[in-house]
């Protein structure tokens, strides 16, 4: 039971699973659930994203026992990555867009210190590069959203 749970919950509900690009599915997935299910918003509380990251690590690191270390099903830390870029953003459809673009990016690029985070121990490795990456993404979202919004 206990290697059911994680490992649906690591995958996202198995999106990680996804034949080709599973991080990239899965964060569209994540932001379909944001902008369309009614109270889609509270996904990027800061209290919920708050807990949300201690949880992935922990999931994360114990997938890895079934999957491999960072394996590519692996996704809960795109996830992370997405409440991060969206943290406390009304549920848009354009915001969201372009969340998830900047999102996806800023997680392939690594921009420093994301890709030296991968080298931490188990679940924290795979879950810091992408808060990393949403931070950047979250960073320049805001400053989009400041010049759209003039």
């Amino acid at each position: 039971m206990k290697r059911f749970i994680i490992s649906t919950l690591s995958s996202f509900f198995y999106t990680g699973c996804f034949p080709f690009a599973p991080a990239t599915f899965a964060s569209l997935v994540w932001l379909a659930v944001y902008l369309f299910v009614p109270g889609g918003g509270w996904l990027v509380h800061p209290f919920i994203v708050f807990c949300t990251i201690p949880v992935a690590i922990y999931l994360s690191h114990e997938a890895e026992k079934y999957w491999g270390t960072d394996a590519s099903r692996i996704v809960v830390d795109e996830v992370v990555g997405m409440q991060v870029t969206l943290l406390a953003m009304e549920p848009s459809l354009l915001m969201g867009a372009i969340g998830f673009l900047l999102f996806r990016v800023f997680d392939i690029l690594k921009p420093f210190p994301a890709g030296r985070s991968q080298k931490l121990p188990g679940g924290l490795g795979v879950v810091i590069d992408d808060v990393i990456a949403g931070a950047y993404g979250r960073l320049v979202l805001l400053a989009i959203a400041l010049i759209i919004h003039r």
